[in-house]
């Protein structure tokens, strides 16, 4: 069904038209001479309200209808509809009196007046449709514009719904009034759960202050509407957060309209990132250290060798003169012996440079594992390594922690040798575990406790298992081993980094797994699982 097209300007000319002729036959009628009381009253009483119904028309209904008022068109139209019922009523009335009327003089006279206001009638029925052609008119406008509101009111709603952000709004006292699903995710609690309750209940810091200096007038700068926060959780849980704050007006109540974005990857990006780029910073520092370092032992090691064979040959040349000399000579050798206790000398100088040389080796060794450690982070591609030989020198490189605490038992499968990693990273996550190893046995306090450092090959798996006689892991606290920044170390000693990056190196970066076994008291169990191929 098509709506009627309206001419508003024929509309106006029409109805004026038709007020005119209602007035000229009142006037002619009311300056009759009509016979009795009673079709004059009847008459005034017609007349009245189709007064009172032109007069709405032209004051209150077109102007409503130029304003598309749908509001004061529903009143407008609800006055109308009592006018036209009040003279409807009355013409009624005058029938009635018409029809009981007996001298035809009177009769005709009436029945002018009564066909005079039954062409008001018309004229008014008239008016009456022409009005509901536009009233449905406006119907079909509306429903077509309310269908629009619904359109777009299930599209915001989807919106609210989907957006990945958490969106909160808090009014003046802080009080949450709307909680999309993000925000339920973000905080693991329903909405119906939060909503009424203080923001407060959601963040670390209080923000009292903070809104009420928000709400002011000029302080929503930027610096207040942009900020990180420390959030928590409804478990308890602690986490960085973005937060993005404006003011909205809803029925003149101003509100505040919260976007907030949980941003533990991004900070734990951040840091990995700055810990690469301190490895990478260290590594060249400890590259050139080692290359420093090289290059005197290698000349203490060469010139312990060549002072060795030296020895020898003042050794042999002892022994000659000795066997040759005289019974004259033999006194005097036995004198000069003495006097400079050369037999303490070549007794005891070979155990020195034998023990100088073990010292240049092992700094040789840490040289060369350092120099490993740190060169083998040259590339961004897996690398072909000996899995053993890692081990080995993280070993070396950590000795100095862990020689006071622990031993260090090996159990190496013949079965593995080359395995393909990212060396510099795995070597990381060795050096992190056997240092938390040490660290657990420390804290335990009961003298020196037991490393074991197993490896094996399980089907299409390599693991490694680091194992340690410590404290243990307390069970409430060991979901929470491998968060960032979680740690029991003291300040200063833990930065709550290491279990983070060592879990995700493992899994992100090399497909493996990383997971722990651990009594409280009895010691830990670290499982490295990393694909074979």
């Amino acid at each position: 069904m098509t709506s009627p097209t309206i001419d508003r300007p024929a509309l106006i000319r029409r109805l004026e038209t038709l007020r005119t002729e209602f007035y000229h036959r009142y006037e002619f009628w009311i300056n009759a001479n009509l016979s009795g009381d009673s079709p004059v009253v009847l008459l005034e009483k017609s007349h009245t309200p189709a007064v009172i119904f032109f007069d709405i028309a032209f004051t209150e209904f077109l102007p409503a209808l130029d304003r598309d008022d749908q509001i004061s068109l529903n009143a407008s139209m609800s006055k109308m509809k009592h006018a036209y019922e009040q003279h409807r009523n009355a013409i009624d009335d005058l029938v009635k009196v018409a029809n009981t009327r007996v001298h035809i003089d009177e009769l005709f006279a009436n029945q002018e007046v009564l066909n005079s206001t039954r062409l008001m009638l018309a004229v008014l029925v008239l008016a009456m449709v022409i009005f509901g052609g536009i009233i449905l008119k406006i119907s079909l406008l509306l429903n077509r514009q309310m269908k629009r509101l619904q359109l777009t009111t299930s599209q915001l709603h989807a919106i609210f719904s989907t957006v990945p952000s958490g969106i909160i709004t808090v009014d003046k006292l802080g009080n949450i009034k709307s909680f999309n699903l993000a925000a339920e995710q973000i905080f693991c609690i329903p909405s119906k759960d939060i909503i009424g309750t203080n923001f407060n209940n959601l963040v670390l810091d209080k923000t009292d202050n903070f809104l009420s200096h928000f709400f002011k007038e000029g302080q929503s700068d930027r610096a207040e509407r942009f900020r990180e926060i420390q959030a928590k959780r409804m478990t308890g849980e602690l986490f960085p957060a973005h937060l993005r704050m404006d003011t909205m007006r809803v029925n003149a109540e101003l509100y505040a309209c919260c976007v907030i974005d949980d941003i533990t990857e991004i900070k734990t990006l951040h840091n990995q990132l700055s810990q690469a780029q301190k490895l990478e910073a260290v590594g060249q520092l400890a590259s050139g250290v080692a290359h420093e370092i090289n290059t005197p032992n290698q000349f203490i090691g060469d010139n312990l060798s060549a002072l060795m064979d030296n020895f020898k040959n003042i050794q042999g040349f002892h022994n000659e003169l000795r066997q040759s000399a005289d019974e004259t000579m033999l006194p005097i050798v036995s004198h000069l012996e003495d006097k400079y206790d050369l037999t303490y000398i070549l007794d005891d100088s070979p155990k020195a440079i034998f023990e100088a040389r073990q010292g240049v080796d092992k700094v040789a060794a840490i040289v060369n594992a350092m120099k490993m450690f740190t060169h083998i982070g040259d590339t961004k591609m897996m690398q072909k390594v000996n899995l053993h030989e890692m081990l080995n020198n993280v070993l070396i490189i950590c000795h100095n922690h862990y020689k006071y605490n622990a031993l260090i038992e090996k159990d190496f499968s013949p079965d593995i040798n080359i395995i393909d990693c990212y060396p510099n990273e795995l070597s990381q996550v060795f050096l992190n575990l056997i240092v938390n190893a040490s660290d657990a046995i420390e804290e335990k306090q009961e003298g020196i406790g037991i490393i074991k450092i197993t490896t094996r090959r399980q089907a299409e798996t390599i693991e490694i298992l680091i194992q340690d006689s410590g404290a243990g892991i307390d069970q409430d606290i060991q979901e929470k081993v491998f968060n960032l920044f979680f740690t029991t170390k003291p300040i200063g000693k833990g930065t709550g980094q290491g279990l983070s990056l060592s879990h995700t190196i493992i899994v992100d970066k090399h497909q493996g797994k990383l997971f722990f076994e651990s009594k409280a008291g009895l010691g830990t169990t670290f499982y490295i699982q990393l694909p074979a191929n």
